[in-house]
Order: C-alpha cells, then structure tokens, then sequence
C-alpha cells in the first residue's frame, strides 16, 4: 500500500475507532481540524509500519518491534541515541521456582531508523534456543502537538486485534485525557499481550505502548 493510501485509510480506522468507542459509553471527542487528522493518521501509520512476527508467533508489532525478537534485530530498528547516552542493561534475579530462564533489562533512548522518530526504550530480554529474544518491550513517546492521542490509541488497539487470529481478550478505560487499553491471548502455548496508555505529561500527550510474551515453558510469566 502507497504511503498517501495508509494514511488515509488509517484516517477512515481512526473514525470507525471512535465510533466504537461511543457505543461502549464513551462520548465522541470534539471533531478533528483536517490538520490535526492527518497528523493523527500520519502518526498511526507510522506506529503500524515495518515487520511484524511470523504467524506462528502471534506478537504484536509497534514500529516493527515485537516480543520475541532477536535483540540484534531490536537495536536495528530502534538503535539507541547515543548522544543520549549509553543504554543501562542489568541482570533480573531469578525469582520463581523453579528459577525462570535468566533475564536481562535494559534501557535506552532510541531514534526509530523509518522517519529518527524519538522514543523512549526499555527492554527485557531473555535467553531462548542460544539467543537473546525480548520477552517485553515498552516504548513511550511524547506525540506531536496536533495528533489527538485518544483517538491514535482506539486506532492502534484495533490494529493490534487484527494483527492475531487467537484474539480473546480487550479491556479498555478512558478518564478525560487519559486512555489505557490492553488486548490480548491468554490461550495457545503463551500468553500475549499489546498495551497502549495515552496520558498528559507536562502539557503534552505521552503514548507508551507495552508489547509483553510470556517466556516459553513459564505460564503468566
């Protein structure tokens, strides 16, 4: 699909999204400024892009990352700004009995390769098959001044729901700024889950998109 074509039919997503959001008691937000509605479409279309999981996997992908990943792969695509600093990685304690593969943390600001979006990054990673795959992936970024954060979060959870055929669970809430939805399986071989929060931050809309994996072997891990 051309880039002008995704934006607009993200455009024609983002109004079914808040449709829908009025039928489950959610009041319609005041209508967009044709500027404002691009941006918003723009900034989806942006989230949605690049390489998602293999079916099997039954991820979901923000920007091309996914819990499951290689992490050679992650740092690719959302390679750390080193002018922020190096990432800060660290040893998680085995906690469970009996111990849970071992895992690693780490956090980084990044600039996403597609358009040097800013973001930023934490990670956990956990050793599989002699890789290091990241099991939980949470990105947060502050959003452009005129894209419309609740809207960007009903478009982006419905995304999510189409992008597994195993789909069995969406939750959601929105209090005046505030949006958290979470959708996800709970069935199959691992539990998987997509959460998107959109909240104001000093003065701006901050979206945090959280991409978790159980870890093979450890059921609700």
């Amino acid at each position: 699909m051309k880039p002008a074509s995704a934006i607009l039919a993200l455009a024609a997503l983002l109004g079914v999204a808040t449709g829908a959001g009025c039928r489950s008691g959610i009041q319609d937000e005041e209508p967009l400024s044709p500027q404002d509605s691009i941006a918003t479409a723009r900034e989806a279309a942006a989230s949605l892009a690049g390489d998602a999981a293999d079916a099997a996997a039954q991820s979901y992908s923000y920007r091309g990352l996914y819990a499951g990943m290689p992490r050679s792969v992650l740092e690719k695509r959302a390679p750390a700004d080193e002018s922020a600093g190096q990432p800060a990685c660290g040893d998680i304690p085995a906690t469970s009995r009996p111990p849970a593969p071992a895992q690693r943390h780490c956090a980084f600001d990044a600039r996403f390769r597609r358009d040097d979006s800013p973001a930023h990054v934490d990670v956990t990673y956990v050793r599989e098959h002699g890789t290091e795959v990241a099991r939980e992936i949470i990105v947060s970024r502050d959003l452009p001044l005129d894209v419309d954060g609740l809207r960007l979060a009903r478009a982006l959870a419905s995304a999510f729901e189409a992008q597994t055929s195993v789909l069995d669970r969406r939750d959601e809430s929105f209090e005046g700024h505030t949006a958290h939805i979470r959708v996800g399986a709970t069935s199959g071989t691992r539990q998987n889950f997509a959460e998107v929060t959109v909240e104001q931050k000093a003065g701006r809309e901050q979206l945090t998109v959280r991409l978790s994996r159980a870890v093979a072997g450890v059921p609700g891990s």
